[in-house]
């Protein structure tokens, strides 16, 4: 028991160095995470970054501007004017009809970067451009850089490009799975850097000319790229308005539709001019490049275009989050699951939101931070508890067995987790017998017994129990039972808890005798009670034979001493000379001894006491006044040590404990010799108190000792001496009921001390 309750106490010295353990690594773990999460975090060619924008893309889409307008090449208008290229004199025609309608600006996504067959053409084309005033050519760069020469840009040719109101580069970029989301609103040769095509549309339009995206030097020397942005696509449902080539060529539009717009031209047709393929590709197929300008130019006039957020901004923001979650798992691990999904739902709502902001920020790599240290959290956590859990099994498998085991056959070694099934299957299995063995010993108890929780809710009761109360115990209520079974201190109609019951002897409705004991069940490492153990002893038996002893009693101490008394009185008062009445006297006297020993005895063995704080002096005193005359007549000198202050107190039934006193010194007196010395000496130590009674008689054998106290025992050394072997009986059964203890030492033909010790009595 003792080591059993040393691992009791190691039990939480174990579990909290396993979750120190768990912090610390926690800690080494935190600080492995956090740089891969910055790692991922500036790895833009990540392919998570992509999808997750492309799905949140599509939760923010554009409205279309309606101040846009396409001017498609389309196939009707390829079979109507014919083979493609046209004549550049139908672009001139098409360029004086849009500008009649006095548009805003005119962004023409064709290439015309070799000169016609027939330079009049080019002069046509030119002098339309010139009188419209609004027109916006294209510029691309070079394909296949030359050796040992720098990238070229390919312009239109001379005559279209003084004319044109500006010319601007319709580059975009392709990410790394070949879809195009981005592009530079300024790109080319160092010094000479190009704005974008739709730039040049939107400044015509009288917007702001504050140019989004980051600012700064790109890759090269030979080409230089800044303010990237990503292209803001409207709906893939939705759609840009648009109207044939041929029928602006023929006038079928009315001016109205195109006055004031910003008008852009272009390809649309399959199988000709610049198509790309773009987020909106698995719906809609490869995006014609005159409407990727047109996604370009929707955002720009609605200030909803698409910024990366700088590097070092979205590495913290992605470590910031991926910390907090951190944080929350060590401190809330009950919520794992929660806080990881919380946590990831967040990153993806504030990713949603600075998108519809304008700002992208990608949460993949934050994602994926949270997604290990959740795993790797229920990882180290699990093994953890699998630790303790292992630790705790094995120090229940080495404690002492209270039933016969029932072994299986062991699991094999290799499979940790299976060595832990495997325990715990033994753990239960114990666990079941032991109940098992609980309930059936409960049963088997003589006494009634009730299991209850704290607050006082029957979970067990034997038959017995059954019995005394007559119903179904279990799922009752303990202290409604005892009130209806008579328990004087619920009378009253107060319930008080069960801790505050008391311990009493009472009669109830059915008029048995019932003892109520109380017992609280306390956990191995604690002292909060787990329920109660309770009982009911039926003392109904012992209450009568109690009561027929009492009257036996009455009839020792009265009814049978009354007739003696009686022969002694009229002896007395008769001649007894002759030895006839001598011998009458004697046999009278003795018989009257025999009774007042066998009350005493019984008065000292039954429950009658009546204790109460008690001077012990003031015991030894009376007990030698009683026993002084017989000491004189004996020519014995009595002698005490008692100091007249002395204030030892016990608690005690002080007529029986005067008596056992008397018997004491009277054996002293009665079995020394004339002209000896009877000493009775009191010591205190510590909570108990010790008093001596010595004589100079002639001894007790040593092996007569050890039956001294046992009734109507008498030894050659008290031959000659009247007596019937039971004082010193009644002086042990004294003792013991107050909580003493009674020894002798003796050497024969020296003298006998009896040692009696009682504990004190403090206030």
């Amino acid at each position: 028991m003792r080591l059993w309750h040393r691992a009791e106490k190691r039990q939480p010295t174990q579990a909290q160095r396993l979750f120190n353990g768990l912090v610390r690594e926690w800690l080494w773990v935190s600080l492995l995470l956090l740089p891969i999460t910055a790692f991922l975090s500036l790895s833009p060619g990540f392919s998570l970054n992509n999808l997750l924008y492309d799905s949140l893309r599509r939760l923010a889409p554009l409205p279309v501007d309606p101040r846009i307008l396409l001017v498609t090449i389309d196939d009707r208008s390829l079979k109507e004017l014919g083979q493609w290229p046209w004549s550049r004199r139908v672009h001139a025609d098409l360029l004086d009809r849009l500008s009649a309608a006095k548009p805003t600006s005119i962004l023409f996504d064709v290439i015309f970067s070799e000169p016609a067959r027939e330079p009049a053409n080019d002069l046509r084309l030119a002098e339309a451009m010139c009188n419209a005033g609004t027109v916006l050519l294209p510029l691309i760069r070079e394909g296949t850089p030359r050796y040992d020469q720098p990238v070229a840009q390919i312009l239109p040719v001379l005559p279209l490009r003084d004319c044109a109101r500006g010319v601007g580069h319709i580059n975009v970029e392709a990410d790394g799975d070949g879809i195009v989301r981005s592009l530079y609103l300024r790109e080319g040769p160092p010094g000479n850097m190009t704005p974008q095509l739709a730039w040049l549309a939107f400044e015509l339009g009288g917007q702001p000319s504050v140019m989004p995206g980051a600012v700064g030097p790109t890759d090269s020397n030979t080409w230089q790229r800044e303010n990237s942005i990503r292209i803001p696509f409207i709906a893939s449902h939705a759609g840009f308005p648009s109207v044939p080539y041929v029928s602006v060529l023929r006038g079928e539009v009315p001016p109205e539709l195109l006055r004031d717009r910003l008008i852009l031209v272009g390809a649309t047709a399959p199988g000709m001019g610049d198509r790309y393929v773009t987020p909106l590709s698995a719906s809609v197929g490869t995006t014609p490049g005159v409407e990727i300008q047109a996604n370009i130019l929707n955002g720009l006039l609605q200030g909803r275009s698409i910024v990366d957020l700088p590097a070092w901004m979205a590495t913290l923001l992605a470590i910031v989050m991926v910390a907090l979650l951190l944080g929350s798992l060590l401190f809330r691990p009950r919520y794992a699951l929660w806080l990881t999904l919380g946590c990831m739902s967040a990153a993806l709502l504030g990713s949603w939101s600075l998108l519809r902001l304008g700002h992208w920020w990608s949460p993949a790599a934050c994602l994926i931070g949270m997604l290990l240290s959740y795993l790797i959290w229920n990882w180290r956590r699990l093994s953890v508890i699998l630790a303790y859990f292992g630790w705790e099994l094995a120090r229940l498998d080495n404690e002492p067995k209270v039933l016969p085991e029932r072994r299986r056959a062991p699991a094999n070694q290799g499979d940790v987790l299976q060595g832990r099934i495997f325990a715990l299957e033994q753990a239960v299995s114990r666990t079941r017998d032991t109940r098992r063995f609980m309930a059936d010993g409960l049963e088997c108890l003589p006494v009634a017994t009730l299991i209850t929780d704290p607050k006082g809710n029957v979970l067990l009761a034997n038959r017995i129990a059954r019995d005394v109360f007559g119903n179904e115990l279990v799922a009752e209520n303990l202290l409604e039972q005892l009130a209806a079974l008579g328990y004087p201190p619920l009378q009253e109609g107060v319930r008080p808890a069960l801790s505050a019951l008391e311990i009493v002897e009472f009669r109830d409705t059915h008029n048995r005798s019932l003892r109520l004991d109380l017992a609280p069940l306390l956990p191995a490492d604690g002292d909060v009670a787990l329920g109660w153990l309770l009982s009911l002893t039926d003392l109904s038996i012992e209450r009568d034979a109690q009561q027929q002893r009492e009257t036996l009693l009455r009839f020792l101490s009265h009814d049978l001493r009354a007739p003696h008394s009686a022969i002694l009185a009229l002896l007395d008062v008769q001649d007894t000379a002759a030895p006839i009445f001598g011998q009458i006297e004697q046999q009278v006297r003795r018989a009257l001894n025999l009774t007042e020993s066998f009350v005493q005895l019984a008065k000292a063995e039954s429950d009658g006491y009546q204790f109460q704080p008690s001077l012990f002096a003031m015991l030894v005193l009376d007990a030698f006044d009683q026993v002084a005359v017989h000491a004189q007549l004996k020519g014995i000198h009595l002698v005490h040590d008692l100091n007249e202050d002395g204030e030892e107190m016990v608690w005690a039934d002080q007529s029986l404990l005067t008596r056992a006193l008397f018997n004491l010194l009277e054996n002293a007196v009665k079995y020394s010799p004339s002209g000896t010395t009877v000493t009775l000496s009191l010591t205190s130590r510590e909570d108990r108190l010790e008093c001596r009674v010595s004589d100079q008689g002639r001894g007790i054998a040593a092996q007569d000792l050890p039956e001294l106290f046992a009734q109507y025992r008498r030894f050659a050394s008290a031959q000659g001496s009247e007596g019937l072997g039971l004082g010193l009986t009644m002086v042990k059964a004294v003792v013991d009921r107050h909580g003493g203890r009674i020894g002798c030492e003796s050497v024969v033909d020296e003298g006998t001390t009896f040692i009696l010790q009682l504990p004190l009595w403090r206030e």
